[in-house]
This record gives C-alpha cells, sequence and structure tokens, in this order.
C-alpha cells in the first residue's frame, strides 16, 4: 500500500459482531512501541488489528520506527516507512535511536509525538483513534481535533515510574506526565484499562468524581489462542537437557522486574541441595550485562541466561518447562491488578506459575494455576519453587490445565468484542 495524502486508505462495510451492529469502518491506533512482529513482542494492537481486520474493518497503527530495548530501526529494515502485515496498515515515524532511559529516549518520544500531526492530512479520515498511554492524549487530540478519541492504559504512568524506578513525583517531567494523564482521563471520549482495576484507580484521584464512569472500559492483554497453538508446533532447540526441572522467565529484564531476586533463589536452591532445578531466563534490557555479572561473581550455576527471543518462539519454550515464572518488584499500584502479555502466554503453555508478586485482582489466585510467594525474598521465591518441584506430576498438570482453560477465555475474539463495545460508545456518542 502507498499512503498518500488525500489517497483513500482502502474501504470496507459495515459488518455484524455477535448480533451487535459495528458502528465503523476505519480505526487507527497510535502507539510509540507498536511495530509489526517479529520487531515487536508486545503485539496487544497488532492482535486487536487481525481481529478487526477479519471483521471488515480497515486498521492503521501509526507507531515509531525505533523499537525499544534494541538497536532495531524498522524503516531501516524494511527499506520504506510503511508496511502491511496481516491485513494491519503500518505507517512508522522516523525517529532517532536511543538506548536507556535518559534525555535521547525522552526526545525520541517527544519526535513521535510531535510527528503525528502530518498524518491528519491523509483521508478518508478514522471514524475513531486509539491512543496507547495518557501522554500522548493532547498530541493526538491537536493533530484530530474533530475525531473521537480513546485512550488506552497499559501501564499506569507516571505513577509507575514514581514507584517502580523511584523518581520523585516532584520531578518535572512527572508532573508534566500527572498533567497529561488528569487532561487524557478527563476529556478522552473512553477509556480503557488493560489492568482490572482502573476504575479503581480513577476514583482514587482527586477529579475522579468528574469522570463519567460509562465512558471506562476493561480490555485486558489476552492472548491470541490460535497464533500461540501454532507456534508451539515450531520446535526450537532447547538449551537444557531433558528429564530436569526446568523453570523458564520470558520478559525483559529491568529493575521493575527483580530477575535478582531470581538469581540468588538459584543460589538458595544450591545449598538446599536441589541440584536438578535450572532457571533459564530469556529477555533483553539494561541489567542484562550486570546480572551476568552476578551470576559469575556469585558463582550461581544453575540459573541461564539467553538474551531475546522472537515472539514466535516463546510457545514452544514456555509449554516445554515445568513452570514458568512472573516476577516484579512489589509495589502499592499493584492493588489495581496486572495486565501482563507474559502472564497470558504462560497461562496459554499449559504450565503452572511462580508469581512473587501479590496483585489485585489476581487470575493466578482465583483460578489455583500456580504459586504466589510469601514475600519478596529470595528464600521465599526458593520455597515456592520447591513446593513445586516436590508435587506429583498430576498436581502440576491440574494447575497447569486451569491456567490453559483461564487463557481460553482472555483470547483476542472476545476482547476485541470488549473493543468494539468502547469503539461503538465513541462513535455513537
Amino acid at each position: 500500500m502507498n499512503l498518500e495524502k488525500k489517497e483513500r486508505i482502502g474501504g470496507c462495510c459495515v459488518c455484524d459482531l455477535s448480533d451487535k451492529k459495528l458502528q465503523f469502518k476505519t480505526v487507527w491506533i497510535l502507539c510509540h512501541y507498536a511495530q509489526q512482529p517479529p520487531y515487536n513482542t508486545m503485539l496487544r494492537y497488532h492482535n486487536w488489528g487481525k481481529q478487526l481486520v477479519r471483521r471488515g474493518c480497515n486498521v492503521v497503527i501509526v507507531a515509531a520506527s525505533t523499537v525499544h530495548n534494541t538497536d532495531i530501526d524498522v524503516v531501516d529494515q524494511l527499506g520504506k516507512a510503511e508496511s502491511v502485515c496481516d491485513g494491519v496498515h503500518y505507517l512508522y515515524v522516523k525517529v532517532p535511536k536511543y538506548s536507556g532511559n535518559g534525555l535521547k529516549r525522552v526526545v525520541n518520544m517527544l519526535q513521535y509525538c510531535v510527528r503525528l500531526s502530518k498524518y491528519s492530512r491523509y483521508n478518508p479520515p478514522p471514524d475513531a483513534i486509539i491512543v496507547c498511554e495518557a501522554y500522548l492524549f493532547p498530541f493526538a487530540k491537536k493533530a484530530f481535533c474533530n475525531i473521537p478519541i480513546i485512550t488506552d492504559i497499559v501501564d499506569l504512568w507516571p505513577l509507575s515510574i514514581v514507584e517502580y524506578a523511584g523518581v520523585s513525583r516532584y520531578n518535572p517531567i512527572i508532573r508534566l506526565l500527572y498533567i497529561l494523564e488528569k487532561k487524557a482521563y478527563l476529556h478522552s471520549d473512553a477509556l480503557i484499562f488493560s489492568m482490572e482495576g482502573g476504575a479503581d484507580y480513577l476514583k482514587d484521584r482527586k477529579y475522579g468524581r468528574k469522570i463519567d464512569y460509562r465512558k471506562v472500559f476493561h480490555v485486558n492483554m489476552g492472548c491470541d489462542i490460535e497464533e500461540f497453538d501454532a507456534n508451539k508446533k515450531i520446535k526450537e532447540e532447547l538449551p537444557w537437557i531433558s528429564g530436569g526441572f526446568d523453570i523458564v522467565y520470558c520478559g525483559s529484564i529491568r529493575k521493575a522486574n527483580n530477575i535478582q531476586q531470581i538469581c540468588d533463589a538459584g543460589k538458595e536452591l544450591e545449598k538446599r541441595k536441589i541440584n536438578d532445578v535450572t532457571i533459564h531466563i530469556y529477555g533483553n534490557g539494561s541489567e542484562l550485562d550486570d546480572l551476568i555479572q552476578y551470576l559469575k561473581a556469585n558463582e550461581i550455576t544453575n540459573v541461564k541466561f539467553y538474551g531475546r527471543i522472537e515472539k514466535a518462539k516463546i510457545p514452544y519454550v514456555l509449554s516445554n518447562s515445568k513452570a514458568n515464572i512472573l516476577t516484579y518488584k512489589q509495589v502499592p499500584l499493584m492493588k489495581y491488578g496486572g495486565s501482563q502479555s507474559k502472564l497470558f502466554d504462560y497461562l496459554a503453555s499449559g504450565r503452572p506459575i511462580i508469581c512473587n508478586a501479590m496483585f489485585g485482582y489476581n487470575l493466578i489466585t482465583l483460578y489455583a494455576c500456580g504459586i504466589i510467594t510469601k514475600n519478596q525474598t529470595s528464600k521465599a521465591f526458593a520455597d515456592a519453587v520447591e513446593i513445586l518441584y516436590r508435587m506429583d506430576q498430576e498436581e502440576l498438570d491440574a494447575m497447569g490445565q486451569s491456567g490453559r482453560k483461564v487463557a481460553e477465555s482472555y483470547d483476542q475474539p472476545a476482547l476485541v468484542d470488549k473493543l468494539c463495545e468502547a469503539i461503538n460508545y465513541v462513535v455513537a456518542t
């Protein structure tokens, strides 16, 4: 597709969904971090796009050219600033590369925001726009002033920055983010929260009484079961020998993920002479190199790092473990619930989950598909591993099967039904 100003971006007919008439034809999604697969592994918006396209809708995703936690620039890779993947049209905003969370990342984000305005001249205009995170709302509203905007919240910025990174809430950038958040929550035509306690969060704000809660929706991250099961058949050479008790973590390696605790738990298991447990860690992030050195310095031999893994390879790896790990630094905002995409991959794998954080609305506890550690110590984590290690295989299978049923109830078609309710709401208002 060659997108040019004043060029139509295809067309479609209004289609039926679960006996409910869709009131929209074209949806745009603006998200800095929503590059097409395989460049990105957080596929919330790609999955939404695929499902909407299947229902006869036209979907355009506008993303930054840079892929977070990598040195990849998608425009450089593709040789162009647009692409089509699974019927979803992608437009890439060329922005400078960055690493870490310093000034260069701020510049990268600002350039993406400012350059969104050039896309307002394309025809036909979308019936609705979805923006990822509150800070994007004012930029989108300025560029697309007459189009209803839905703000999708997958991370409670800036509260998560304050609590996970320890940044002062009086920091000028944090104060600005709080202002942008308030503006988005008050003036968006609808709000979608991936965490179940999103409405609770709003009610805890001083301005919460000013919000019309009819415009607040919950759409969790969920899992594309069809794609997960297809990818599960793609065999990947596993770096472990069958017969041991192999546990897997797939995700970011940052302070917020508390990966050092896993390393220390490995040391604790060695002290207990539990020698056939190995923890395998896939992912990239700012702490990866330091933690590899930490293993060497502390002679921890039962924890292994493998670096970034492609999304398509994750299902096979997870499905061949004995258990999978969900780990985060415990912070107060967790009372509003969690919505990690990795959680639903873990559930879909049919393996028990070890979680070290006490989330509100916790699916693991609610459906008995894993173990929550008693606290945030490495000893408590090792205790949880040992409990699973000493379980009968039938008990492990029962936990895994329960998790699989949960994943199936959060499959993408069901989640996109809820998304369509939100889009119908804003175009009808």
